[in-house]
């Protein structure tokens, strides 16, 4: 691989061809002798299809180890593949498997084994061309000729190319809030049953509120004589394209822009389990399953089964009984990540984590004052936005529009637009009747420097800092970069801090150790970004911070008044890093807030 090809994406698959590969390899105990090492590969895989940063990032902070899932055997090779591009013993697993059977493999119904007969009685070599390949001697009748297929094989077989043909041409992983609209949506249609609908839930990595989501999980309470009218009204979906599957208690459909929805009903007898089961994630579940092995209960999707008679089940209607059971807390679906989740529940300690009602105000928005910037500008006033703000409830706002642009405007012309801007805010505001604050969210320019005059200082409260540019430097030199900004007087934020855009743009380099360290000593605090292509700080970063003593802003970045709606997104990440409502700043009452931004003393 190329640098540019070692995505979290391209490494997953890479992961579960190698498990695949373990499957393949004959003998007579190596099966046997595989099976731990396919279930860690596996593992892996699935931990770096949904980590929230790029794992060569992680690697290069030297912190491989800590992934979960990721342990000496297989991090020495994805090292290996990191420095080299290639890994000797990833090679060597692969060795003599033609890449068109891993390509097969992604067509719904055939797994390795399947891929590789056909493969190989077959000779399906070439990856460019075994997928019409296939459908042509499925189409032609052979594969039902082939030992241990048969008829309703090939039909099946040429039902999962029709599904891959479609899925192929759908875009990579949603980001998260785009995934909420669709699955509200859902639930919206769904809802029109009235009573028959009991109660519905997101399943999966979106009820995880994972920062990317793949397909959407949808899972309903229902009697089980209205199953079937609930199914059947769910594959009349107006946005839908095709039924990929449809059963008596669950269905899945394609949908406009080639996204699965799968939908499971349930009866209330053990819908608790079945909601714990498919919330995930598979690393929470492997280690509930070894919790509960401990206590003598063998756990699934229908309950606990009792490992002494291995008969009777436990079932349950909601998690929190399952848990309980267990004698454990229940993890909030934003922590079951497969860490220490488990360990804390059994202690009862888990975190209270922080909740969007515990949002006091924003801090990063962009009103339509124009400051002459060479960014963006919003789109209402700071009338409007204050007045959303209050139907919000907040008892604070902050107003920080982009730095006038340096290119055409002299040192003292930026001056007087900063002054006339406080002097504009504080005239609109003196009779708002909220409390407000005056920012500014300045570039960081490669050098470090602020895009911003000294003089011009004294006209704000805070600054955001932020890098807008130059994304490639290396991670020394973006550290460096990045604390000399930090180091400017008045610089309380770190706005959007790793620059990444989802599915765009990967993150940049930077020693967060380093970074934690500054902002902590000099009571600075880093910003979740809950603009949807952000997500940024990931929540694999905000957990590491905040086990520093790092604080925290939530804002939205809002550029129009509907964004403020935005913040329930960033939530969802500063849950997912574990914060509670003391590490996050704009959770405080006002007076211990200016306290801290503009260092004014308070009873």
């Amino acid at each position: 691989m190329t640098p540019d090809q070692i995505s979290n994406k391209s490494i997953a698959e890479l992961l579960r061809n190698i498990a695949a590969a373990y499957m393949l390899q004959e003998g007579p105990d190596a099966g046997k002798n595989n099976r731990f090492k396919i279930i860690a590969y596996q593992k892996a895989a699935d931990t770096v299809e949904h980590l929230s940063r790029e794992l060569k990032d992680i690697w290069q902070e030297g912190k491989l180890q800590k992934v979960p899932g990721i342990g000496p055997g297989i991090g020495s090779g994805l090292s290996q593949l990191f420095e080299n591009g290639t890994s000797s013993h990833f090679n060597e697993v692969l060795k003599g498997i033609p890449p068109s059977v891993f390509l097969l493999m992604k067509v719904p119904g055939i797994g390795p084994k399947k891929a590789f007969r056909l493969v190989s009685h077959f000779g399906l070599t070439d990856k460019e061309t075994v997928i019409d390949d296939l459908r042509n001697l499925a189409n032609a009748g052979e594969i039902e000729e082939l030992e241990g297929f048969g008829r309703k094989s090939q039909d099946d077989i040429i039902e999962g190319l029709e599904v891959f043909k479609r899925q192929d041409r759908r875009e990579e992983r949603m980001p998260m809030p785009h995934a909420i609209e669709i699955a509200t949506e859902v639930i919206k249609y769904m809802n029109e049953l009235g009573s028959l609908i009991k109660r519905i839930d997101s399943l999966g990595s979106l009820r995880r509120r994972v920062a990317t989501i793949g397909d959407i999980d949808l899972a309903i309470v229902a009697e089980e004589g209205d199953m079937q009218t609930i199914i059947d009204h769910f594959l009349k979906y107006p946005e839908k394209r095709t039924i990929e599957a449809a059963g008596e208690r669950k269905a899945s459909i394609l949908a406009v822009g080639n996204i699965r929805i799968d939908l499971r009903v349930q009866d209330s007898t053990s819908y608790g389990s079945m909601l714990q089961y498919f919330t995930g994630s598979k690393a929470h579940n492997i280690k509930l399953r070894e919790y509960a092995l401990k206590k003598g209960y063998s756990l699934n999707e229908y309950g606990l089964k009792n490992m002494k008679d291995k008969v009777s089940v436990q079932k349950f209607s909601d998690e929190e009984s399952l848990y309980s059971f267990l004698g454990l807390q229940t993890p909030p679906p934003e922590m079951r990540e497969g860490t220490r989740e488990i360990e804390f529940a059994e202690k009862k300690s888990l975190p209270k984590l922080v909740e969007e009602s515990d949002i006091k105000g924003d801090f990063h928005m962009h009103s339509s004052y124009d400051l002459q910037t060479s960014h963006d500008v919003g789109l209402n006033t700071f009338e409007e936005m204050s007045a959303r703000a209050k139907e919000l409830h907040y008892e604070y706002i902050g107003f920080s529009e982009h730095n006038p642009k340096q290119k055409n405007l002299s040192e003292g012309e930026v001056v007087t637009i900063m002054k006339d801007r406080k002097t504009h805010i504080d005239q609109i505001m003196k009779n708002a009747g909220l409390p407000y604050f005056i920012g500014l969210e300045v570039d960081i320019l490669p050098n470090g420097s602020l895009a911003l005059p000294d003089n011009a200082f004294e006209y704000v409260d805070y600054l955001i800092v932020a890098l807008h540019s130059s994304f490639r430097m290396n991670m020394t030199e973006m550290t460096k970069r990045v604390l000399k900004a930090l180091s400017y007087p008045k610089v309380k934020i770190f706005g959007h801090p790793t620059a990444r855009l989802l599915g765009t743009r990967e993150g940049v380099e930077i020693d967060w150790d380093q970074i934690f360290e500054h902002v902590v000593k000099h009571d600075q605090a880093l910003e979740i970004n809950a603009g949807p292509p952000r997500l940024d700080l990931p929540d694999s970063l905000v957990r590491e911070g905040v086990e520093k003593g790092v604080k925290f802003f939530i804002n939205t970045d809002a550029h129009a008044v509907k964004h403020m709606d935005w913040m329930e997104y960033g939530v969802f990440v500063a849950r997912r890093g574990w914060l509670e409502k003391k590490d996050v700043v704009n959770t405080w009452e006002v007076k211990k807030l200016k306290k801290w931004l503009l260092n004014e003393s308070y009873d």
